[in-house]
Order: C-alpha cells, then structure tokens, then sequence
C-alpha cells in the first residue's frame, strides 16, 4: 500500500513536532515549507493527499493557505491552532468540507486520528463527486439519445423502436457510444435546418 503524501507548512519546531508524531509508516511528509505561497506553489505540483498548515505562516495565515488550496481543489488541509485562532477557524468550517482544524498542543493520538479520518472522508466524497459526474454524463446521453430518437421518428417516419434500434446499429458498427452518435445525428439535422 502506498503512504499517503502531506506537505507540512509550518516553521521551526511545529515541522519537527508534526514529523514526530505522524505515523510513519502511512504517511510520507514530502515536504515542509515556512510560507504559504510556498506551500500552495508545492501542492499545485506535488499533488499531496493533505496539507498539515500552522495557522501563523511567513507570508499569510493557515486559513488562508487552506482556502487557495481549496479553491484550486487541490487536497484537504488541516489548519493547527491555539485555541483563539480555532475560533476563527471553526467559523470558515461552516462553509466547507475540506478545511479541518486541530487544536494545539499536538496530541499524537489525535493527529493520527484526525489526519487518518480526513483522508478517508476526502476519498469518500471524491468517489461520490465521480459518481455524480458519471450520472450528469448519462443524463446527457439519455436527454441526446431521445432527442436524436425524435428527429429520426419524424424524418424518417419511423417508431421509436426504430428508431433506436437504428442508432445502436450505428453505434455497433462504428464502435463509437451511442451518446456519440445521437450527438452526431442531432448536429447534422441541426445543420440542414
């Protein structure tokens, strides 16, 4: 099984701290950057399962770290505060399910178990979001497919058996999807109007 890859953005002692207490043997810290631009320039690329952010970095705070990242739909992030500055952070988490926070001082047992949790409930919702997607894309198809079906009915004066048998026949024998081919049907009468 592959370690999951997490970008530490943070400074001095809280790098070294996080380092210490991750599991080791299912995580990977690929890197660790003082800055937020740094860390955002570093998960664009690096594509890291999540970002462990102090909330203080060099150049801006965790949460804003945290809502680049999440506006680029790059990973989830996991912002470690003092307890006013969690505060804050627990008013951002109405909006979003990628953001997390942990309150300092680092506990190894939470860390894990927070860090552990959110990967699961990110890989979760990325099936869900592809699946959702899978769905919008066959409702397209479908909506193309009867679309296709009624214009095939009216020029040709056939039913709508017909009418689908022959798309199928088309889709078969050019081995393209049927959605395709509906699409093609539809553009090339849209073309003669």
């Amino acid at each position: 099984m592959d370690r999951y890859k997490i970008i530490i953005a943070a400074q001095g002692r809280v790098v070294t701290t996080v380092k210490n207490l991750l599991v080791t043997a299912l995580y990977d810290a690929v890197d660790a950057c003082a800055s937020g631009g740094e860390a955002f320039r570093k998960a664009s690329s690096l594509f890291p399962d999540l970002v462990i952010t102090d909330y203080s970095l060099t150049d801006m705070t965790g949460i804003e770290l945290a809502k680049m990242l999440e506006d680029a739909r790059v990973c989830p992030v996991i912002i470690l505060a003092n307890q006013t500055q969690s505060e804050y952070v627990e008013d951002l988490k109405g909006n979003t399910l990628d953001i997390f926070c942990i309150t300092k001082p680092l506990n190894e047992q939470v860390l894990n178990h927070t860090v552990s949790l959110v990967l699961k409930l990110t890989q979760k919702l990325r099936g869900y979001e592809h699946q959702v997607d899978e769905l919008k894309h066959q409702l397209e198809d479908r909506k193309l497919i009867e679309k296709a079906k009624g214009i095939l009915m009216s020029k040709f004066n056939m039913n709508e058996d017909e009418a689908y048998k022959e798309m199928r026949k088309k889709a078969m024998d050019s081995a393209k999807p049927l959605g395709q081919i509906a699409k093609t049907i539809i553009d090339m009468f849209e073309m003669f109007k």
